[in-house]
């Protein structure tokens, strides 16, 4: 099977064909739009830095000897 056998040519189209087929185009066409991408970048970077702070959160309430505990059960 050939391109040529999936489209016929343009010339050999009727005016219905033509109009279809710049319709299917048209309506194919997708392209990201900024504030899509922005929105996205910004969600990812809050939920990063979100869960940062809840660590520090959690940690930060540890006394210094609290802390040296739990380093010493985590490393071994």
């Amino acid at each position: 099977m050939q391109l040529s056998d999936l489209i016929k040519p343009l010339d050999q189209m009727t005016d219905d064909e033509l109009r279809e087929h710049l319709s299917k185009i048209r309506h194919s066409r997708t392209k990201a739009k900024p504030a899509t991408v922005n929105r996205e970048k910004r969600a990812a970077k809050k939920g990063a830095t979100g869960r940062i702070s809840k660590v520090d959160d959690l940690f930060g309430g540890l006394s210094d000897e609290e802390k040296a505990e739990l380093i010493k059960q985590l490393g071994g």
